[in-house]
């Protein structure tokens, strides 16, 4: 009963570019004639206008510690990624470029940062299609918080399962196709694994391993986690991946088969917790995840999880969803008592 409460250079360049520009045009058609279910007004309203972005900005990415887009970390990352650079320069000649852009190009960072600065605005304050519309203006440098805005609205507002499964699949042919650019880029690798994980958790079994998703998300996630292994949301993502797979095909098989098995699937949520368990995505996840292992078995971490999860202060659009959904969860088990 419990589980399904849960269940829910040179011509190398020019030829990443013209694939970039096509999958950019197809994927961004469909994706803007969706429509965007809003942010709910019943829950937390923020405001992070002026100042209050930068002075927030350690609570607002306590989970996924992005740097804040100022100038001079939008050209240090220019330089880090030359390719990425390119493609944002072959953007800027375009007569329909954002000013922002051309800016950039010439080597003045300050209007891209301000407009990036106000993609991550939209998203912690839930004005989720705004972020994304905006960041498809301004290149990999905007790209890449729109994908992860769309993800984040997918993931947590959208309740058409079939429109998931597109979104899901429009946002990894794009960051894909931008990856090559930029092959060790962290946001863009995190944002991939999660498309793909999410796009997993709809697939039937037998889709599922018909594709390279879990060797490649798994790959990922371990990659990003040796990286990093101060930040909890790799292991935490990781544990989740593992539970899915023995939701599915059991601890054993699910070992022998794919690497994944329920002590697996603890100790990396173990880890996590370890790292950060006042975030409420962090202890959603690890919520979800009990129940897919075994939710009768697991019932009391359940419960606590999800009390502790609805009881935790949020900063953002974002976390606010994600508490909402611990709440929704916690009604519905105890009900189910």
């Amino acid at each position: 009963m419990l589980r399904k409460l849960f269940s829910l250079s040179g011509a190398i360049v020019l030829s990443l570019i013209l694939l970039c520009n096509s999958a950019f045009a197809s994927s961004d058609a469909a994706l803007q004639a969706a429509s965007w279910t809003p942010y709910p007004e019943t829950l937390s309203q923020f405001d992070y206008s002026g100042d209050k972005l930068k002075q927030h900005w350690p609570e607002l990415t306590k989970a996924t510690f992005i740097d804040y887009p100022s100038a001079d970390n939008l050209k240090k990352e220019a330089l880090q990624y030359p390719k990425l650079m390119e493609y944002a320069q072959q953007q800027a000649q375009r007569s329909d470029a954002h000013p922002a852009l051309k800016a950039a190009a010439a080597d003045n960072f300050e209007p891209l940062a301000s407009e990036v600065q106000n993609i991550w605005r939209l998203h912690f304050q839930g004005d989720f299609e705004q972020a994304y519309k905006l960041g498809q203006k301004l290149g990999p440098a905007g790209l890449i918080p729109a994908l992860y805005s769309r993800l984040m609205h997918t993931a947590l507002i959208e309740s058409d399962e079939a429109k998931r499964l597109a979104a899901y699949r429009e946002i990894s042919v794009l960051s894909e196709e931008l990856l090559p650019l930029a092959p060790d880029h962290t946001f863009s690798l995190f944002g991939l694994a999660y498309a793909h994980a999410r796009e997993l958790e709809l697939l039937s079994t037998s889709a599922a391993a018909s594709t390279d998703y879990l060797s490649k998300t798994r790959d990922m996630l371990e990659q990003l986690q040796q990286r990093y292994p101060e930040r909890a949301l790799y292991p935490a993502m990781l544990g989740g991946l593992h539970a899915g797979v023995v939701e599915r095909v059991g601890s054993f098989i699910g070992n022998m088969t794919y690497g994944s098995s329920e002590s697996g699937a603890l100790e990396e949520f173990s880890r996590a917790l370890e790292l950060e368990s006042a975030v409420p995505v962090i202890l959603n996840e690890y919520a979800t995840a009990l129940a897919r292992i075994d939710a009768d078995d697991f019932a009391k971490e359940i419960t606590q999880a999800l009390t502790l999860c609805s009881q935790l202060p949020v900063y953002s659009a974002e976390e606010a969803l994600n508490r909402q959904a611990c709440q929704n969860k916690l009604s519905l088990l105890l009900a189910s008592d």
